[in-house]
């Protein structure tokens, strides 16, 4: 006969205490915070260029309305990243949002 003694429960598994969960980014581009616009250019592979967005505090809003000479040359970026953040993303953002 083998007695076993059960594992001690862990705390981080605890049911009563919620984990921190990442605040989810609102589906809305208008409703975007600067954060939120940071983190879709980092999610999106231009994380040096994201910081440009927060240091101008491009929101969401701000972002619908930039034209293709904002990107290109308010921002300080490359051209050939601004190019693609325009392209592939402002204006893409951009379309779904006015044609709803």
């Amino acid at each position: 006969l083998s007695l076993s003694v059960p594992p001690a429960p862990r705390r981080d598994r605890c049911p009563r205490v919620p984990r921190a969960t990442k605040k989810e980014k609102a589906a809305d581009p208008v409703e975007w915070t600067v954060r939120d616009v940071v983190d879709y250019f980092t999610e999106a592979g231009f994380p040096e260029q994201a910081t440009a967005f927060q240091e101008q505090e491009i929101d969401g809003k701000s972002l619908l309305l930039m034209q293709r000479a904002d990107v290109l040359t308010g921002l300080s970026i490359r051209l050939g990243p601004a190019l693609k953040i325009y392209e592939h993303h402002v204006k893409l953002l951009q379309r779904s949002h006015f044609e709803e």
